[in-house]
This record gives structure tokens, sequence and C-alpha cells, in this order.
């Protein structure tokens, strides 16, 4: 099954019978919390399935100990599948890469992986990998929610998968989907987390995060931490110590691990973005995001060596960030110098848009977080607040005067589909609800002419409403003003821009 189809029947797995669940070798919080709560489910639809690893060592994490005792789960070290095996499911990890024990599969025994790593492994129907996804406890939630159980409802499995995701994205700050973002709102046991989470760092492994903290190295004001071969939360405490160095406007910690480097990046500066920065050093060869102070990357050692140069992963990294440095043109609202002027005239396309009325989702007054790929946008609803939607799903408010000047209602309804469906959270009960049945169709009213033209180098545009984020976008995306205010500029995605406009005559 590929990344894009995950449409995987539960009961079909089940059904399977005697089914065996292995974590990748000296397994950690996401994958045991992916392996029990994908067992737990399996059990309740009458399967006997086992959560096993293999390779040389056992789980010795104090943690990770704390965290199979207090949620009762049963994990074994073993050096062979059981000869009763008729389905091996990987789960955070691919049969056959470097990081899990290859165990000899009994005749006529099948095998299934469930991952949120980049393919290693030929893609097909006995395979669920979804990289976009910061953890495997993500992936899993959705799978088992899709099928009808309630995470929410089981206090195991449900804390079993919020500690899983809160490991995997150094305390949740590297979330990097949408759907990442609504297992976080799982109602876990904080005394649970806390506890784990104080418990997380032995005596020798705080000498491996002093030790990386003295292996550093600046390029230009980013500095460059490498840390030991570690388990990977370790690098968030390296990262938020190096962030606090004067003179250091971003940092990123890295260490090796047996398929790649594993990336922590901090930022406090507003010309960099932790969450673009990551998806840049790792564009390519592997994948990052988080958030914009804190984000998070790896980069595959298979994935490197299928590039020009096959540079070393170390060596590539430090190019990245040099590239990263030289390779921006940066813009600031009402101080840059692009005579928008004699750019080519642009009319926005007159294309049906959604639109829904916040105090019909939510009543009136209620804090409320929209939740797109794009990101999070917290609003408060009301009469005068309505909620846009665009045609890849992107939200945006917009107040009611102003909607009632530039659009005409058409009567009827709005369907799309879209990977992630826009979603409403009231921030106060954590109910959530979809956009769409609430959605309209209206049609751009008059004339919107803006001056653009395709950037030829990686660009970041600041505009004079946002102090915190930038626009950015890469070569071929547009660099847009709107005629009458060429302050007011902006990044157009290429892939939507002649969607959206048609050239007119100046």
């Amino acid at each position: 099954m590929s990344e894009h189809n995950s449409r995987v029947d539960v009961k079909k797995l089940a059904g399977y019978g005697d089914i065996v669940i292995q974590c990748h070798d000296i397994p950690d919080a996401d994958a045991i919390g992916s392996g029990f709560a994908l067992q737990c489910r399996l059990r309740a639809l009458g399967a006997n399935v086992s959560l096993v690893y293999g390779g040389r060592g056992k789980i010795s994490k104090p943690n990770l100990l704390m965290m199979l005792d207090m949620l009762e789960i049963e994990i074994s070290h073993v050096q062979a599948l059981p000869p009763d095996t008729k389905l091996l499911i990987t789960v955070d990890c691919q049969r056959g890469a470097g990081n899990v024990q290859h165990f000899d599969l009994p005749e006529p025994a099948e095998f299934f992986v469930i991952d949120h790593h980049r393919a290693e492994i030929p893609e097909g129907d006995n395979t669920l990998i979804r990289p976009a996804l910061a953890s495997c406890a993500t992936l899993v939630w959705q799978l088992i929610d899709t099928d009808g159980f309630s995470a929410a409802g089981d206090y195991r499995v449900c804390n079993a998968l919020y500690y899983g995701l809160f490991s995997d994205t150094n305390g949740l700050s590297e979330l990097r989907h949408p759907l990442d973002r609504d297992l976080a709102e799982l109602p876990c046991d904080p005394a649970f987390v806390r506890k784990l989470n104080n418990s997380a760092v032995t005596p020798e492994e705080l000498t491996l995060i002093g030790e990386a903290l003295k292996n550093r190295g600046i390029i230009e004001n980013i500095g460059l931490f490498r840390a030991e071969p570690c388990d990977p939360n370790l690098l968030g405490f390296v990262s938020d110590i190096a962030k606090q160095v004067v003179g250091m406007d971003s940092c990123v910690v890295y260490c090796e691990q047996p398929q790649g480097l594993k990336l922590s990046i901090r930022s406090s500066a507003r010309e960099i973005m932790a969450d673009e920065f990551a998806a840049f050093l790792c564009r390519d060869a592997g994948s990052g995001g988080g958030s914009i102070e804190k984000a998070g990357g790896f980069l595959g050692f298979k994935q490197l060596e299928g590039l020009p140069g096959g540079l070393p992963a170390d060596t590539y990294l430090k190019q990245r960030m040099r590239g990263y440095i030289d390779n921006y043109e940066y813009i600031y609202a009402n101080k840059h110098t692009v005579d928008f002027g004699k750019l080519p005239l642009f009319r926005k396309r007159a294309q049906p848009v959604g639109f829904a009325k916040s105090a019909e989702v939510f009543p009136e007054k209620t804090k409320m977080t929209v939740r797109t790929l794009e990101g999070d946008i917290d609003t408060v609803s009301g009469e005068d607040v309505y909620l846009m939607v665009g045609i890849l799903g992107e939200v945006y408010p917009i107040l009611r005067d102003k909607f009632e000047k530039n659009y005409t209602v058409t009567g009827e309804r709005y369907e799309k589909t879209w990977e992630y469906p826009p979603k409403v959270i009231n921030r106060i009960t954590g109910e959530h609800r979809h956009i769409l049945p609430f959605t309209n169709v209206c049609l751009p009213r008059g004339e919107k002419l803006v001056r653009a033209k395709p950037i030829d180098r990686d660009t970041k545009v600041f505009s004079y409403w946002d102090l915190e984020k930038y626009f950015y976008g890469t070569r071929g995306d547009f660099l847009v003003a709107n005629e009458g205010d060429y302050g007011d500029c902006y990044i157009v995605r290429r892939g939507i821009f002649f969607d959206s406009y048609e050239a007119v005559e100046d």
C-alpha cells in the first residue's frame, strides 16, 4: 500500500489469527507505543498477537522500563519467530532495513509494514508508509481510529500512543502534520508523561550531552553540534541548551543512527523558521518539519548515496547549511527595491471558493483553532467572522463586511476532497468539527489585479502584518504584489499561480 493510500482493513489483518508485531532493535517509545496499540486492537478483534523485538541489546532506558511497567506492556526480546506465526507486522521500521533484525518467516506466513520513515523497500499492498507524519504512533492511531477503535477510551492505549508521539517530537515541539497535532490532543495522563519525561536521562547520557555541547562549530551564526550515537530524544536536550548561547541565531544538533542522521533544530531569529530550515536541510535526502522555533529532521544514508557527489552525511549536512545561508533573497515589506511597476499584470480568476460562517460552526465567542495542512490558525467565532476555504483546502478568517464587498454567494454547497480536510477545534472543550459541512460556494466580485514574476532563487518575503513568520518560495514560485500597494507582497506557489491568475494587458 502506497503512502497516498492509507486504507487498510484492520479486520483483515486480524483474520490471520496468529500474529507477531515486531519493533526495531532496542525499541524506543514510539515503536513500543505503536506496537502495543496495534496489538490491543488486533486482540480485541480475536487475534492471538505477541509484541517482540530482536537485536543484540535489550531495553534498558529507565523511562522505557517505567512505560512498560506502568502500562503493563508485555514485549519480548527474541531470536526467532514462533513456528505458528501467520503474519509478521513491523511497526516503526521496515522489514529488511538495517535497524531491525531479519527473522525468517515460517511457511506460508506473510508480512506487513507500518512505518513513518522514508521507504527503504518496494511499496505495495503489504506496506503502509507515511513519511509526512512525525511518529508511527500517529499512523497507528489513524489506522485504528478509522477502524472504529477509540484510543481516548482506553487509558493504556491512549497514553502509549501519546507518549510515542511526545518522544519522537521532542516533547511535541516538532509536530509536522495536522494528524500529529490531532493525536497530541488525546486526553493523556499528565502525571504519567511527567514521570517518564523526568526519568529520560541516565548519568552516562548526561555525560554524552556535555560532550556534544563541547563538540561544536559555527557556520556563520548557526551553531552545529555533533553528538555520539544516542537516543534521538537526547538531541532535544542539547539543542534547547545550545539555542541560549549568545551569538547563535539558531542551532543544529545531530547524531548518527543506523539508517542516517537524526537532526534537532532550534531558532530564535525571525529570518530562520526552524520548520522551514529543517525541510531545506533534508530536502531530497530525508524529511524535516516542526514549528517556528523547534523542528527535527532525518537524512537517510541510502537517499544520500543516490545524490550526485556521494558526499558523507555530515559533509552533506554542512554543505546544506552553507547553502541555506547563501541561498535566499530577502524581501522586506515597504523596504524592498523590487520595481513591481515594471512586472507583468495579472487578474485573479473568478473561480469558485468556499466560505463558512464561524458562528455556525461553533457558537459566537468560542475560541477556535482552524487546523489545515498549512498549520493552525487561532480565532474567535462571531457573526462578523467568516472562514474562507481555498481550492487547496487552505483556510483563513475574513471579516464579514470585507467578505460581502468582495464575494457573491451562489447558494451551492462547496464540495471538495483533500488529503486532510480542514477542521475547526473548540479550544475550550477540544471538540473537533470539519469545516466542509458548513461551507458554501462564493465567487470573487470585481477585479483583483496583481504584479508578479517567477523567482529565480529561493526567496523569503517579510510582510508588514506578521512579525513572526515569512512567506518563502523556491525557484519557479511567484513573487506577487497587489496593484496599488506594492508593499503588500507575498509568495504564490507555482503549482497554483496559473490556476488562480490570468495575464492581462497593461
